[in-house]
């Protein structure tokens, strides 16, 4: 249910029209940005003290998720009754906008880390806790990409470090969930790490790519239970990524938990 505070704020939106929305949609970017600029140098600071995973649970990954508060849209969290909270997995999500990394921060519990492409590092902020998370940077030379790429994700999985992945590759236009490229899943079997689906009911109504206004609304994410990687062939990944795919694309189409979707794939 929406707090009072939000409901007052949206109604205020509503009234002044266009103008109100711009306004809103300024005050999202600026303090969002402001707001990452905090929680990199506190994060950056406190892991010279303690270990990154402390550094993450505490500030890094909390800090990034308070951006959606910005948006004044209500925010929920669903978790599969199977999904073991503790076991580090490849973490799936639908693409839909700049704030997909900050719904991730809200729905995984323990320690990830990003897979991207290498320029999001050089992004202010943001970049700087992708590097301080260990993120995992996609060359954009094609010459041994894949190597480098699964050997650094058996080396996260050896640390128990989950990692994000958006395996669309790019966000969406219409607000439809794309294809899953099967090299997510290839790399998650490579490292013998489970895969997630995460998937992000509603954000698409709140920011989508091709406009830069921001529209407060309700966000629900649901995290799926793992789905073992182990065993499986080379042959049985393609299977595997259009099973994970239509899972995270039932529940942003409406918003529903498909355990009938889930039940074949796990």
């Amino acid at each position: 249910m929406a707090r009072p505070g939000r409901r007052a704020a949206r109604a205020a939106l509503r009234a002044t029209g266009g103008p109100g929305q711009v306004a809103h949609s300024a005050f999202v970017w600026s303090a969002s940005f402001a707001w990452m600029g905090g929680v990199a140098a506190s994060s950056a600071a406190l892991a010279r003290l303690l270990p990154w995973e402390h550094v993450h649970r505490l500030v890094a990954s909390p800090g990034m998720a308070a951006c959606l508060s910005f948006t004044l849209s209500d925010v929920e969290v669903v978790r599969h009754p199977d999904f073991d909270p503790s076991r580090p997995a490849v973490f799936c999500q639908n693409h839909v906008n700049l704030m997909d990394a900050h719904a991730a921060c809200a729905a995984i519990p323990h320690t990830f880390c990003g897979l991207m492409n290498w320029w999001h590092f050089k992004v202010p902020f943001y970049g700087q806790l992708m590097a301080l998370a260990d993120g995992i940077a996609v060359p954009a030379d094609r010459s041994g990409r894949y190597a480098k790429i699964a050997e650094q994700a058996r080396d996260r999985a050896e640390r128990g470090v989950s990692i994000l992945v958006f395996p669309e590759g790019h966000r969406t236009l219409d607000g439809r969930v794309g294809e899953f490229r099967r090299g997510t899943f290839h790399m998650a079997r490579e490292a013998g790490l489970p895969v997630v689906p995460l998937a992000v009911h509603g954000m698409y109504g709140m920011m989508h790519k091709g406009s830069p206004l921001v529209r407060p609304g309700k966000i629900t994410i649901l995290v799926g239970p793992q789905v073992e990687t182990e065993g499986l062939s080379p042959e049985g990944v393609p299977a595997l990524a259009r099973g994970v795919r239509d899972v995270v694309a039932r529940f942003v189409e409406t918003g529903e938990v498909p355990d009938d979707e889930i039940a074949r794939i796990t």
